[in-house]
C-alpha cells in the first residue's frame, strides 16, 4: 500500500473521533512520514557507459530512470559514482531531466572529471522546491564539456578492476 498523506484536522472540543479519523490522522500520516515516496537505482551492468555528446543526453533511459508519485512539496535528488575524462582540457557535466526539463539548467548540476584522462568520484545532491503533486519521471543526463574525446561512467562492470556501482535516487522530503 502506498502511504497517503491526510491534511491534519483541527480538532474541536467534544468532537466525536471515529476510527477513520484516527487511522487517517495518526497511522496513515506517520506511515507517510516514515516511508516517503522514493525511487532508487543502483547499477550493476555488464558494461560501463560512454558518451561523446556535446549536448545533454540521457545516460540510460531504461536503467537510470526514476519514477515516483509525490504528494507535492520538495524533492531531494542524489547521484554518486565515478566518471572518466578521456580528453584534455574539459570535464563531464551531469544534470537531471525532471518531467522533460533540466533541473540544473545551463551547464548542469555539476562538472566533474576535470583531470585529464583520469577517473574521478563525483556526486550531487539537488533540492527541487515546490514540486506539484502527481507522477514524475527523472532521467540522469550527461555531456562532455570539450568537443573531443569520450567520457565514461563506471556502472558495476568491473572495468580495469574498478567495480563501482553508482546510485541515483530521489525522495520526497517534508
Amino acid at each position: 500500500m502506498t502511504p497517503t498523506w491526510h491534511t491534519p484536522l483541527t480538532w474541536q472540543v467534544d468532537q466525536l473521533v471515529t476510527e477513520a479519523d484516527l487511522n487517517g490522522q495518526l497511522r496513515d500520516n506517520l506511515t507517510f512520514l516514515k516511508d516517503p515516496p522514493t525511487a532508487f537505482v543502483r547499477l550493476d551492468e555488464e558494461a560501463d557507459y560512454t558518451t561523446s555528446s556535446d549536448e545533454f543526453v540521457d545516460v540510460d533511459r531504461e536503467r537510470l530512470a526514476l519514477k515516483l508519485t509525490t504528494a507535492g512539496g520538495d524533492l531531494l535528488v542524489v547521484y554518486f559514482g565515478m566518471l572518466f575524462n578521456g580528453f584534455s582540457g574539459g570535464g563531464v557535466a551531469l544534470d537531471v531531466a525532471l518531467d522533460g526539463r533540466r533541473v540544473g539548467r545551463d551547464d548542469g548540476l555539476l562538472i566533474g572529471g576535470i583531470s585529464d584522462r583520469s577517473w574521478t568520484s563525483v556526486s550531487f545532491t539537488a533540492l527541487v522546491r515546490d514540486l506539484a503533486a502527481g507522477s514524475h519521471q527523472l532521467y540522469l543526463q550527461w555531456k562532455r564539456t570539450k568537443q573531443t574525446g569520450v567520457a565514461q561512467m563506471l556502472a558495476g562492470a568491473g572495468t580495469l578492476n574498478l567495480d563501482v556501482h553508482p546510485q541515483f535516487w530521489a525522495r520526497e522530503i517534508s
